[in-house]
Formats: C-alpha cells, sequence, structure tokens
C-alpha cells in the first residue's frame, strides 16, 4: 500500500513548478488566488480588480493558503490540485476494501490515467471536486452498509455535498444525489430516500454551504440569482458559456482521458448482456452502485449544453473499480486456462492505436496531416517541430507495452505483470512528451513576456492589453492589468461581461473604452504598454499611430506609446531584448 502511495505521488508532485502557469484557466485562478490575499477579501474572488463570482471560493481559499505558506509560485498554485488527487487515490483504495475489488490494482490503475496525472498538475477545481464527490458518496455507502442507522455516515454524505457546492457550485450535490437516486430506484428501494437522516445531514450541508454563501450575497445581493440561474440553470440548458459539443463529445475524452484502461472497459464489458442483467439482484448492489455513479456523470454532462474535457473526472473513481474487477476476475495462468478474450482485444485495440500514432507522425513529416504553418498557428513553432518525432516514439511505446503484454499474459504471473505495464505505458509517454509539453505551455504563458516587462526599465509603465487579454499576466506581473474592450468578454467571465457598463464607471476600474487609449495617448506623460494579439496590429497602428514596436512572439506583440511631449521621451528606459 505504501509502494502505491509513492508511486501516486511521483506521478501528481514531481516536478509542480516546472511548467509556467498558462492559459486561459490556471492564469485566472492563480490570479485570483493572489488577489484574494492582496485585497484581503477572502468573501468576494476578484480578479484583475473586478468582483468575480463565477466560481464559488474555496478551491481559491485553497491556493490562496498555499500562496501564503509556499510564496506567489506555480508549484504553489498547483499543490492542492496535487494533494486532492493523491486524496481521491486514497479514497479509490477505501472503495475498492468496500465493494470487494483489488486495492491495489484500483489505486494503481486511478492514480496512472492521463487526466489523473494532468489534473492533479491544473490549477482548476475539477480534482478537488472529484475528490468530495468521491468522499461524499463514500459516506452514503458507509450510511448503507449500517442499514441507514449510523448518523456520522450522513455527515459526512451531506457534509462532503456542501463542500463541493462551495467549490463548484450546484453540480457539487446535484452528482451524488443522482447517483444515489438512480442506485435506488434502479434497485426498486425508493422508500430508502426518506431513511438518508435528512434531518442531520442537511443541517450538515447547510453548515458547510451556507456560511459563505450568504456572506456573498450580503456583499453582492445579485450574486444568488447569478448563481442559480445564470451560470447553472442556463448554462447547463443553453449554449450561454460557447462550450457545448456534440453528444459523443465525451466518447473520444473517455478513451484518451483513461487511457490505456478505457480500451479494457469496453473490451471486457460491452457486450455481457447477461451480466448486465443481474445487475438488480441483491447480491450485485455494489457493482450496481458503482456503474450508477459513473453513468450518472458521464450522462449528465452529455446532455450539459456547457462541455469541457475534465468535467468527467469524477466518473474516474467507479471506472477504476470496474478495471479493477476485471484484473480480480482473471486467475491468470495458474488457472489454467488462456487469457480472456476481453484482454487480448484490448491489447490488439492498443497496437492498433500505437500504429495509429505511428503512421500519423510520418504523415506529418510527408505534409499528409495540418500544413507546418497551421501547427505553428496552433501550437507555436517550438511545439511544431518537436510534433512529429514525439507521436513516433509514443506510437513505438504503445507498440511495444501491447507485444509485451499479450505475451506476458500467458505466463505464470500474467495478471500482475501485464497490469504494471500498463501503468507504465502513461508515465512513458508524458516523459517523452515532457519537451513538446513545456514548450507548447510555455507559448501559453505569460512567464516570459512579464520577465522582459519586469526586467526592463518599463517594470512599473501603464500596460493596456488591447481587446485581448492573457490571465497569467497579471499573476506573474504583479498588478492587474488594464483592458481595453467593448464588452470585457476577453476576461472569460459570465459574470463581468454583462455588467461591463458598470465596472466602466467605477473608481479604480481596469478596464476601458478605446476611445479612453485614444485619450491616454494624446496626454501621456510616461511611456505606455500596449498587448495586442498580432492579428489586431492594424486596428491598434489606426487607433494609435505613434505606436512603437517593442517585443512580439509567435500570437502576441508589445507595443510602446511615447509620451505626448517629445522632450520627456529623453533618458527614458530602453526597451528589452527581443
Amino acid at each position: 500500500m505504501l509502494l502505491v502511495f509513492v508511486v501516486a505521488g511521483v506521478l501528481f508532485f514531481a516536478g509542480l513548478g516546472h511548467f509556467p502557469l498558462f492559459e486561459p484557466d490556471e492564469g485566472r485562478n492563480a490570479e485570483v488566488a493572489r488577489e484574494m490575499i492582496e485585497l484581503d477579501d477572502w468573501i468576494t474572488p476578484h480578479y484583475n480588480g473586478l468582483t468575480y463570482l463565477d466560481k464559488p471560493a474555496l478551491f481559491f481559499w485553497m491556493v490562496a493558503t498555499s500562496f501564503k505558506a509556499l510564496g506567489f509560485t506555480a508549484a504553489a498554485a498547483r499543490l492542492p490540485s496535487a494533494l486532492m488527487a493523491l486524496g481521491t487515490v486514497f479514497l479509490a483504495w477505501l472503495w475498492a476494501r468496500r465493494v470487494g475489488v483489488g486495492r491495489v490494482n484500483t489505486a494503481l490503475i486511478l492514480a496512472s490515467t492521463p487526466f489523473m496525472i494532468a489534473f492533479s498538475r491544473i490549477v482548476i477545481f475539477d480534482m478537488t471536486l472529484t475528490f468530495l464527490v468521491s468522499l461524499s458518496l463514500l459516506g452514503f455507502w458507509g450510511l448503507e452498509k449500517s442499514e441507514f442507522q449510523k448518523v456520522r455516515f450522513s455527515l459526512l454524505f451531506f457534509g462532503s455535498m456542501g463542500l463541493a457546492a462551495i467549490t463548484k457550485g450546484p453540480v457539487g450535490f446535484l452528482l451524488p444525489l443522482l447517483t444515489v437516486i438512480a442506485y435506488l430506484g434502479l434497485s426498486g428501494r425508493w422508500r430508502d430516500l426518506g431513511r438518508l437522516r435528512w434531518g442531520p445531514g442537511l443541517l450538515a450541508f447547510l453548515a458547510t454551504a451556507l456560511p459563505w454563501f450568504l456572506a456573498a450575497s450580503l456583499q453582492n445581493p445579485d450574486f444568488p440569482r447569478y448563481a442559480f440561474l445564470d451560470e447553472s440553470l442556463l448554462r447547463f440548458t443553453t449554449g450561454s458559456a460557447r462550450r457545448g459539443g456534440p453528444l459523443y463529445y465525451y466518447l473520444p475524452v473517455f478513451l484518451l482521458g483513461f487511457l490505456p484502461w478505457s480500451l479494457f472497459l469496453l473490451t471486457g464489458y460491452l457486450g455481457r448482456w447477461r451480466e448486465w442483467r443481474r445487475l438488480r439482484d441483491p447480491e450485485n448492489r455494489a457493482l450496481l452502485f458503482v456503474v450508477c455513479w459513473a453513468a450518472v456523470v458521464l450522462v449528465f454532462f452529455t446532455i450539459s449544453r456547457s462541455k469541457l474535457p475534465g468535467y468527467i473526472l469524477p466518473a474516474f473513481t467507479p471506472l477504476s473499480l470496474l478495471a479493477a474487477r476485471l484484473w480480480d476476475r482473471w486467475p491468470g495462468a495458474e488457472g489454467g486456462a488462456p487469457p480472456p478474450r476481453w484482454l487480448t482485444r484490448g491489447f490488439w485495440a492498443l497496437l492498433g492505436l500505437g500504429l495509429l500514432i505511428f503512421l500519423s507522425s510520418w504523415g506529418l513529416q510527408l505534409g499528409l496531416g495540418p500544413s507546418q504553418e497551421r501547427l505553428i498557428e496552433k501550437m507555436g513553432p517550438r511545439v511544431a517541430s518537436e510534433l512529429s518525432p514525439t507521436l513516433f516514439f509514443w506510437g513505438i511505446m504503445l507498440v511495444g507495452i501491447s507485444v509485451l503484454g499479450r505475451h506476458a499474459s500467458w505466463r505464470r504471473h500474467g495478471p500482475g505483470v501485464t497490469l504494471a505495464l500498463l501503468v507504465l505505458a502513461v508515465p512513458l509517454v508524458i516523459v517523452r512528451g515532457y519537451r513538446p509539453l513545456r514548450a507548447h505551455l510555455a507559448a501559453q504563458s505569460s512567464e516570459e513576456l512579464a520577465e522582459k516587462i519586469l526586467s526592463s526599465e518599463m517594470a512599473e509603465s501603464p500596460l493596456y492589453a488591447y481587446h485581448c487579454y492573457r490571465p497569467s499576466l497579471g499573476f506573474y506581473l504583479g498588478r492587474p492589468v488594464n483592458l481595453v474592450t467593448s464588452d470585457a468578454s476577453e476576461l472569460g467571465s459570465n459574470y463581468i461581461s454583462p455588467r461591463v457598463k458598470q465596472f466602466l464607471n467605477e473608481p479604480g476600474t481596469t478596464i476601458f473604452s478605446p476611445e479612453h487609449l485614444v485619450r491616454v495617448a494624446e496626454a501621456n506623460s510616461r511611456r505606455v504598454l500596449v498587448l495586442t494579439l498580432n492579428a489586431n496590429l492594424s486596428s491598434l497602428i489606426d487607433t494609435i499611430p505613434r505606436a512603437e514596436p517593442l517585443w512580439q512572439d509567435w500570437k502576441y506583440s508589445v507595443w510602446v506609446i511615447p509620451p505626448a511631449n517629445p522632450a520627456q521621451a529623453a533618458g527614458s528606459d530602453a526597451p528589452p531584448d527581443n
């Protein structure tokens, strides 16, 4: 058991600060947590100096606490997600113990999935939500096994839902409740809904969720309507979040995010209709609950009009239990039987995926895939140059693991050896992808730009972002960035954009109209910096003809507006190197 957590710890914690904070979510959430400390306001989150109520406060509290303990670094920002990932692996171990599945196998499977490794190193809410949903449902299962007698499990069930609610809104309590409803409904036990010890449970829920909600509502009277209508109901039922997708959106997300185990889940469970029909039998209640848990998460976000890959992360704990169950039921060569067909088919699928990736690397070299210009536009020049050799090695690795796995499955210790090979697959892929991944994230981050500004004599010069915004720039500069905008959509906030006129007129605002920038250029007494997308250069030059180039990368550039009085330019600061 200790070895499992050492492995998980290495996967989740190693090199937390090796990658800079990238756009948009990491930079935004880190900036909100930083402003929480600098403004000393732990009730109302702020983003770029503006009220930001798109998400509740719990995760921001965690990141801000990490900042206070370790300083304003990328590693400190990511530490809460890494801790939540390790906690989720521990909960999966507990879950396996309670439902009779291999504990070590379950923990290793969950810890080695691409999404667990990736989201344990990203400053976003999904890993914390996953931990709290897993903890809440563990409370329900304890309540179920105690015949609904032990109140402490009810407190755990409802209290964890309350914490999940102030992590990511109503989805925090909807996922556990819908899972329980589906489970009790399919097992024909609707009456047991009334045995959940609602009295003490609701008190626990309100004690964890209500204090912050009331405090935030008192400071911001429009918050309740926004939280329940705009950010929850309308986001779920309409395309207001501009994050839609087809019904099959989460199929490739599941296949890649849970790789390689997703392939074995499909070959191991699809088509077993006789086994599915027996799910409602009393002896299969644990399996039914695990299936309901995974299905509720997948179905809930499939029908939602707002989709992002990380939303299905709460389904990974039950999916790991289902994957471990396959290995538990395979006796290996000791049982005198050949490897099960689901295993052979899974390795064939992994072989096919490896060959596809291998061939795609040659396709890029031969010009059969996306053009080099298009790759550079999407990923940056450094990533484009690394992509083909990386795909080549990924394909070779997956082909090699599939061949070795099929060979090992006939050996005496087949189950353990094949599982170990698959556990190694994702870390090996990640190690080989380190260089292009770092190059890609660096291209998406403002760290390099902020260093150039801070190392120059213009470190204190006013900075305006012209119809664009880089979320991590304010974090690395240690101050808000003035945004020139017409609707503030560049901030990516559903709360700020509809209130742009209100924020434009507030004292000390950080958002301005294009006309304001023109007035600044006509009367500025010192140099002013302007950040813009290269695609918007012609618009900026038309607006401010006196602007001079300072710095440029593949997507953005920084320009300088000289002082309005040429005599004031004498002895002024020199631009940083390109």
